[in-house]
C-alpha cells in the first residue's frame, strides 16, 4: 500500500508495544490496526515531549532562582543556534507525522482493485445496503426499542463501500473498523475495509442460533439456515452526524462470516413471495425509526389500526387512509400531513423504494388494521396476523 516504509517500520510496534498500551480492542482490520498504531505514537510522542519539557522547566527554576546578595544577570536576547535547533528539529518530526498521516488516509479511502462493491443509502434515521446481486439484507436485530439492519460481510475480503445521503448529511462510523466518513447528499464517498473473520477461542466470535431444518421459522426464513451455528464477529454502526430527532438511533450491525457463509446467505436471501412478508422486512429496515406497531405515538403515527381510517390533516381536511395516500404520502410526504404531526420532517422515499416494496408495505398495513377490508384467504394459505414478537413495547 501508499504507507510503504512508514507502515512496515511500525507493523512490529502496532503489534506488540503500542497495542499493549491501547485501550481499546485491537481491531479486525489491518487499516484499523495501523490507525491505533499512529495514535499511540503520537499519544507517546507528545507524553515524552511534556515530560521532558517539564523536567527541565522545573530543573531550572530551581537551579537560577533568585538568590539572596545575588545580582540577576541580564537574559540574551537572541541565540542563533539555539532558535534553529529548536526550529528545525521540532520541524523534521512534524514532517514525518504529516506523511505517516497523509498516506494512512490515502489508504483508508482508496481501494484496492478488486474490491467487492456495494452500495450504501443514508436517510433519516436509518442505514441502507444492496448488495452487487441488488439484493438487500432482510435480517434485523433489535437494540433498544428498535429494529436495526444487519448487513453480512466476508471474511477476509476487500469491501467497498460507495455511500450516499436522500435527505441531509450523516457519517457512516464503524468504531471497530477505526472508520468514519460523510455522506453528503447528491454526491458519492467511499470508504473501504477487509475485516478478519472469526476464530475458535476469540471472546469477539459468537455463534448464531440453531435453526431446524423443515421448521415454519426455516421455510419462512431459508436464509436462517444457512447461518445456523455458524460463527461470525459483530461491530455496530453509528452516524457520527447529528442529522435530525433520532440521529442517536441510527444504527446498524456488520457481521463478518466466512466467504463460503457469505456466498450461500447470499443466494439464499431475496424478494419474499408474501407481500405482507416483504411489507415487514421493508418496515424494519426503512420505517421503524417513526412509526410504531402497537398504537403509540412516535415520530410519525402508528401502523396499528391505521389502514382504512379517517385521519385529520393539518389544514382541517381529512383523508382516509387508502393505497392511494399511503403510496403518495412515501414520495410526497410533505403535501397531507396528519394533524399534531407537523414536526416529523419524513423525507421522500422515491428511487428508495422499488414497486414491490410499496405494494408490501400497504399488504402490511392491511394485515395489522381492523379498518382493512376482509379479504379471502387463497387455499392452503393463513390468515394474516399482527407481529408479536417484533412490536416494540409501548414508551
Amino acid at each position: 500500500m501508499h504507507t510503504g516504509l512508514f507502515q512496515n517500520a511500525s507493523t512490529t510496534l502496532a503489534d506488540g508495544f503500542w497495542r499493549d498500551l491501547w485501550l481499546r480492542s485491537p481491531s479486525p482490520t489491518e487499516n484499523g490496526r495501523e490507525t491505533d498504531s499512529m495514535f499511540m505514537f503520537l499519544w507517546w510522542f507528545c507524553v515524552a515531549w511534556f515530560v521532558l519539557l517539564m523536567a527541565l522547566m522545573v530543573y531550572w527554576v530551581i537551579k537560577y532562582r533568585r538568590r539572596p546578595g545575588t545580582d540577576a544577570v541580564q537574559s540574551p536576547s537572541h541565540n542563533t543556534p539555539l532558535e534553529v535547533i529548536w526550529t528545525v528539529v521540532p520541524s523534521l518530526m512534524l514532517v514525518y507525522i504529516f506523511f505517516r498521516g497523509f498516506w494512512g488516509y490515502i489508504d483508508k479511502i482508496v481501494s484496492p482493485g478488486d474490491a467487492v462493491e456495494m452500495q450504501v443509502i443514508g436517510s433519516k434515521w436509518s442505514w441502507d445496503l444492496r448488495y452487487p446481486n441488488g439484493m438487500q439484507s432482510p435480517m434485523t436485530d433489535k437494540i433498544g426499542f428498535n429494529d436495526i439492519p444487519v448487513f453480512y460481510m466476508p471474511a477476509k475480503t476487500n469491501i467497498r463501500l460507495k455511500m450516499q445521503s436522500s435527505d441531509v448529511l450523516h457519517a457512516f462510523w464503524v468504531p471497530d473498523f477505526r472508520i468514519k466518513q460523510d455522506v453528503v447528499p447528491n454526491r458519492y464517498m467511499t470508504v473501504w475495509f477487509n475485516a478478519e473473520g472469526p476464530k475458535d477461542g476469540d471472546p469477539g466470535t459468537k455463534k448464531h442460533p440453531s435453526v431446524v431444518a423443515g421448521s415454519e421459522e426455516a421455510k419462512k426464513h431459508p436464509e436462517l439456515l444457512v447461518l445456523s451455528g455458524k460463527p461470525y464477529t459483530q461491530h455496530y454502526v453509528f452516524c457520527a452526524e447529528y442529522c435530525g430527532q433520532q440521529h442517536s438511533e441510527m444504527a446498524a450491525l456488520i457481521r463478518v462470516v466466512s466467504e463460503d457463509v457469505y456466498k450461500d446467505w447470499l443466494e439464499k436471501i431475496g424478494t419474499p413471495s408474501d407481500p405482507i412478508e416483504l411489507g415487514k422486512r421493508v418496515f424494519k429496515t426503512k420505517c421503524a425509526s417513526c412509526h410504531t406497531l402497537d398504537g403509540s405515538r412516535s415520530t410519525g403515527p402508528s401502523w396499528l389500526d391505521m389502514y382504512g381510517r379517517t385521519e385529520t390533516l393539518t389544514d382541517g381536511t381529512t383523508v382516509v387512509v387508502d393505497d392511494a395516500y399511503i403510496l403518495e404520502s412515501i414520495f410526497e410526504p410533505a403535501k397531507k400531513i396528519v394533524k399534531t404531526y407537523e414536526n416529523g420532517n419524513m423525507t421522500s422515499f422515491r428511487g428508495l423504494v422499488s414497486p414491490d416494496q410499496v405494494q408490501g408495505l400497504i399488504a402490511f398495513m392491511k394485515s395489522i388494521s381492523q379498518h382493512a377490508p376482509k379479504t379471502e384467504v387463497p387455499a392452503g394459505g393463513t390468515p394474516a396476523e399482527a407481529p408479536k414478537t417484533e412490536t416494540p413495547p409501548t414508551k
